[in-house]
C-alpha cells in the first residue's frame, strides 16, 4: 500500500469512529437496542434535528440562491478499501473528492460512502430518507467533511464540520456504474471482513445535481451528531432485481458465528422535522 493511499484509508477508517463504532451497543431489528434506545445511551441521538426526515415535497421551500452541487473528482480510476462493519457495507476512499457549492460556505472532501436498504426489493423499506411517506429500497450516503478542519475525527466536532449527499435507487435496468462494487460483496459477506475494491468512483458520484433537497441535521447512527448539512437528489437512479438481491445477501454476524442473521434493514426511522426548514433547488 502506498503512503498516499495508507494516508487516506486512515482518514477514511476515522470516519468509523462517526458512527458504525461508536461508544455502546446499537443495532436496528433487536429490541435491546433498536433505534428507539439509542436516545437511552447516546445523547445526541434525542435531539430535536435528528436525520433522516420525511421530506414533504409540499412544505419544501425553493432556494434559487444555493446553486448546483459540484463535486470534482481525481481523474483516474483507484483502489478503496470495502468492509463489512456489521451494520452496513461501507467504502473508505483512497482519492480526492471534493464537494462544493449548494450553498456550502467551504470545500468539503469525500471521507467514505455506505448503504443503507431493506430486505426485499418489494418491501416497501429501505432508504432512510423518504419522499412523501414513500420509501426507497436503497440509499447511498457519500459522507464528506469541511476541509478547513485538518481531519475528519476533527471536523465531526465542530457546527460546520460534516456534508452528506443522499442518492436514493429504485428497481429498474441494471446500473453498471455498480458493477464494481456489488461484484467484491461476495468477499464481504460477513462482519468484519474487508477487501480492495477498484473502480472509477467518478462514475458513481453525481458530478453535477442541479434537483435536490437540503436541510440541516444529523448523522443517521449513534453518535448522531447535530452537525450534518444534508443534500438529498431528488431524481432517483436505478438498480436491477438481481443487483438488489446481491446486496441483502450480505450477514451482519462474523462467519464462524452459529447462527448467521441477514444483513437488511440497516435503516432509522424518519425523524421528527420539529420546525427546520427542508429547501430545494
Amino acid at each position: 500500500m502506498t503512503v498516499k493511499m495508507l494516508r487516506f484509508v486512515c482518514i477514511g477508517m476515522l470516519y468509523l469512529v462517526l458512527g458504525c463504532n461508536a461508544t455502546g451497543t446499537w443495532c436496528y431489528e433487536e429490541e435491546e437496542c433498536d433505534p428507539s434506545t439509542w436516545p437511552e445511551h447516546f445523547e445526541s441521538c434525542g435531539g430535536n434535528s435528528q436525520s433522516p426526515i420525511n421530506i414533504v415535497t409540499s412544505q419544501v421551500q425553493v432556494n434559487p440562491n444555493l446553486g448546483p452541487i459540484q463535486i470534482s473528482s481525481s481523474s483516474f480510476p483507484s483502489s478503496f478499501v470495502i468492509t463489512n462493519t456489521g451494520h452496513t457495507v461501507e467504502v473508505v476512499l483512497s482519492s480526492q473528492h471534493v464537494l462544493s457549492g449548494a450553498g456550502l460556505e467551504d470545500d468539503y472532501l469525500l471521507a467514505a460512502f455506505h448503504l443503507h436498504f431493506g430486505s426485499s426489493p418489494f418491501a416497501g423499506v429501505g432508504s432512510e430518507h423518504v419522499i412523501n411517506g414513500q420509501a426507497y429500497p436503497l440509499e447511498i450516503h457519500f459522507v464528506f467533511y469541511n476541509t478547513k478542519y485538518d481531519n475528519l475525527s476533527d471536523a465531526r466536532e465542530q457546527p460546520d464540520g460534516l456534508a452528506v449527499v443522499g442518492v436514493h435507487f429504485e428497481i429498474g435496468y441494471e446500473n453498471y456504474v455498480l458493477n464494481g462494487l456489488i461484484s467484491a460483496l461476495p468477499e464481504v459477506a460477513h462482519k468484519g471482513q474487508s477487501t480492495t475494491l477498484a473502480i472509477d468512483l467518478r462514475e458513481m458520484i453525481p458530478r453535477s445535481v442541479v434537483s435536490y433537497y437540503k436541510y440541516q441535521g444529523s448523522l443517521t447512527t449513534p453518535p448522531c451528531s447535530e452537525n450534518v448539512s444534508w443534500h438529498v437528489i431528488r431524481t432517483p437512479a436505478q438498480l436491477s432485481q438481481a443487483q438488489y438481491e446481491a446486496i441483502t445477501s450480505l450477514y451482519r454476524t462474523e462467519s464462524d458465528a452459529d447462527e448467521q442473521i441477514g444483513l437488511v434493514n440497516n435503516f432509522r426511522p424518519f425523524q421528527p422535522l420539529n420546525g427546520r426548514t427542508v429547501y430545494k433547488y
